[in-house]
């Protein structure tokens, strides 16, 4: 079932959507990391399997979301419903899904960690080694777009850098802010002594005045 929500053709799929350019950047990560996320997948699905909820479903602005090349994309946000829970905290996002020749496909590009619990003890900073600066958009630039892309990352034990959604900011610029900060390599967050993945924001600003 989980092999099943692999987008068909990804590579294509990504560059007629999306362009050659950002396409191509996000269809090779999808391509390399495939096994290792649906093995995630599944381990996720087992934990789903032994707690209280149901699934939650809602449809995305894709449109709103990305800058897309061919327009909207039939795209939902899915999330594990908790009951009892604040309706603050009802909601836990598992993951994002097109739907591609009449199944769901799940989109591992963006990982939201569902259920990932806070990590307590000496925790160690990390630190920035590696800054990419992203490239202006050229229809933001003429439009005389400015403004700040606030993304939730995950920086990883070995530096390198998931990014998990938008938080705010124009979608004119969202893409560029996302190409670049995946390039961002760290010295990572230790706990006790140890590297670890930890979740946190980036704010990536767009100044034509710069």
């Amino acid at each position: 079932m989980i092999r099943e929500t692999e987008i068909p053709n990804y590579q294509s799929w990504f560059t007629s959507n999306f362009g050659q350019e950002k396409g191509e950047s996000w269809a090779e990560p999808y391509g390399r990391w495939i096994a290792k996320h649906e093995a995630e997948f599944q381990e996720l699905f087992a934990q789903l399997a032994h707690m209280d909820g149901e699934f939650a479903v809602e449809k995305m602005d894709t449109a709103r979301r990305y800058d897309l090349f061919k327009g909207p994309l039939d795209g939902y946000i899915a999330s594990w419903k908790k009951p009892l829970a604040p309706k603050a905290e009802e909601l836990e996002k598992i993951g994002d899904f097109f739907f591609v020749e009449g199944k769901f496909r799940w989109d591992s590009t963006t990982q939201y960690f569902p259920f990932q619990k806070s990590k307590t003890g000496s925790i160690v900073p990390a630190k920035l080694v590696k800054i990419v600066q992203p490239i202006y958009p050229a229809g933001a630039r003429e439009k005389r777009i400015e403004g700040i892309v606030k993304l939730k990352v995950i920086v990883q034990k070995d530096g390198s850098v998931s990014v998990l959604s938008v938080v705010e900011g124009d979608p004119a610029l969202s893409p560029a802010a996302i190409e670049a900060v995946r390039q961002w390599r760290y010295e990572p967050w230790q706990l006790n002594g140890q590297p670890i993945d930890m979740d946190t924001t980036i704010d990536v600003v767009f100044s034509l005045t710069k």
